[in-house]
C-alpha cells in the first residue's frame, strides 16, 4: 500500500481544520443573526402576529433585512474561501519547513548506509526535528569513530604480527639455506618469537571477549592487600638490578567482592608497564581508600613518564606513547585496554597521571564489598 507523503498529510490536515473552523464560525454567525432578526421582528411587529395569522417569519422580513442576511451569507462564503486560500498557503509553507530537515535526514541515512560516514545534517527545524538531527550526527560520529578504530586495529594487528612473523621466516629460511645453524641459541630465538605471537593472539582473543562483555568472573570476598602483595613479590623476581619494587598497604583488610585472578591480572599489567618504562629507581604499589565506599590501587614509578598528549590514550588498545617501541620491549599494547575493561566490569574506574621525565602514577578504584566500610591504616 502506497503511503502519502508527510507534506501532503500536513497540508490536508491544516486545510481541513481551517475549513471546519471557518464553516463552524459561519454557521454560528448565521444562526445568531437569524435569531437576532427573529427576536427583533417579533418585538417590533408584535401586533401583526396574532394567533391564526397563518403567516411565517418570512412575511416580516423586509427587503433591507433580506439584503442584509444575503450579504452576511456572501461574507461567510467569501471569508471561507479567503481563509482556505490562506490556510493552504500556510499549510504548504509549514509542511515544507517540517519536511525539509526530515528529507535531509533520509538522504543522509542512505548515504551512511552506503558507507559515506562523513555525511552530516544541519541541525534545523522544530525542537524535536533538530533533536533528531543532533542524535543522527552523534550516531554518525560514533560510527566514524568505530570505523576508524576498526581500521586502526586491523592495521595494528598486521603491524604487530609482521615483526615476529618476519623474524621467524628469516630464521627458518636461514636454517633451510644452511646460512644459520639450528643450535640451541637459534631454537631459543624461534621459541621466543613463537611465544610473542602466542601472547598477541591470546591478548587479542581476551580483548575481544572483554569488549563483548563475555568475560567470566568468579567473584569472592577477598582482601585487596593479598592480591597486591602477591603481585609485588612476583614483580620483585623479574625486576632488573637497580630497580626496587615495594608495596605500601594499610594495616587493616581492604575487602572487595571481586575476581581475584582478574584483579591480580590488572595489577600485574600495571606493574609490568611500570617496570618496562623505569630504568632505575623504584616502583611502588599503594593500596588506600578513594572514599568511604571505594578502594584505590595506584602504581607509581620513577621512570620516563608519559607525554601529556598521550596520557588520555594509554588505555586504548595497541596504543604506545613511543610508536617506535617494538613488541619485544613494549608489550602487545593490549594489557591496559584489557585491564580497563576488567575494572569497569567490577564497577570501578581507571586513572593515570604523569610528569614527563619524572615518572607516572597509574591505577584503579573499585567498590568495597557491601558491609565493608573504609578502615584506617
Amino acid at each position: 500500500m502506497k503511503r502519502s507523503s508527510l507534506i501532503v498529510q500536513v497540508f490536508l490536515a491544516i486545510l481541513a481544520v481551517s475549513l471546519a473552523a471557518v464553516l463552524a464560525s459561519g454557521l454560528v454567525t448565521r444562526g445568531t443573526l437569524s435569531s437576532a432578526f427573529e427576536q427583533y421582528l417579533s418585538g417590533g411587529m408584535g401586533p401583526m402576529m396574532g394567533p391564526g395569522s397563518g403567516m411565517g417569519r418570512q412575511v416580516f422580513l423586509g427587503a433591507a433585512e433580506q439584503t442584509f442576511l444575503a450579504g452576511a451569507d456572501r461574507g461567510i462564503v467569501i471569508s471561507a474561501l479567503v481563509a482556505v486560500a490562506l490556510a493552504a498557503l500556510g499549510a504548504w509553507l509549514l509542511a515544507r519547513y517540517l519536511v525539509r530537515p526530515l528529507r535531509d535526514l533520509t538522504a543522509a541515512s542512505r548515504a551512511l548506509a552506503e558507507g559515506r560516514l562523513e555525511r552530516r545534517v544541519e541541525e534545523a527545524g522544530p525542537e524535536e526535528v533538530a533533536g533528531l538531527a543532533v542524535a543522527f550526527n552523534e550516531m554518525a560520529d560514533s560510527l566514524s569513530e568505530s570505523e576508524e578504530l576498526r581500521r586502526r586495529m586491523v592495521s595494528d594487528v598486521a603491524h604487530e604480527l609482521r615483526n615476529p612473523i618476519a623474524a621467524l621466516r628469516a630464521q627458518i629460511e636461514g636454517i633451510a639455506d644452511g646460512v644459520l645453524t639450528a643450535d640451541e641459541r637459534q631454537i631459543a630465538s624461534l621459541v621466543e618469537d613463537v611465544g610473542t605471537l602466542s601472547r598477541l593472539v591470546d591478548d587479542l582473543q581476551e580483548l575481544s571477549i572483554a569488549e563483548a562483555g563475555r568475560l567470566r568472573y568468579e567473584r569472592t570476598l577477598t582482601d585487596l592487600r593479598d592480591i597486591v602483595r602477591s603481585e609485588v613479590e612476583r614483580a620483585e623476581v623479574v625486576a632488573p638490578d637497580g630497580l626496587s619494587v615495594a608495596a605500601r598497604l594499610p594495616d587493616r583488610a581492604v575487602r572487595v567482592n571481586a575476581d581475584e585472578f582478574r584483579i591480580g591480572q590488572v595489577v600485574r599489567n600495571l606493574l609490568s608497564n611500570a617496570l618496562r618504562h623505569t630504568a632505575e629507581g623504584s616502583v611502588t604499589v599503594v593500596v588506600d581508600m578513594a572514599d568511604v565506599a571505594r578502594a584505590r590501587v595506584s602504581v607509581t614509578d620513577t621512570g620516563e613518564g608519559i607525554p601529556a598528549d598521550d596520557l588520555a590514550h594509554i588505555w586504548e588498545r595497541f596504543y604506545r606513547a613511543d610508536t617506535a617501541r617494538s613488541t619485544g620491549t613494549g608489550g602487545t599494547g593490549l594489557g591496559l585496554a584489557i585491564s580497563r575493561r576488567i575494572i569497569e566490569d567490577h564497577g570501578g574506574s581507571v586513572f593515570a597521571n604523569s610528569a614527563e621525565g619524572q615518572g607516572s602514577t597509574v591505577g584503579f578504584e573499585i567498590p568495597l564489598a557491601a558491609g565493608a566500610p573504609a578502615e584506617g591504616r
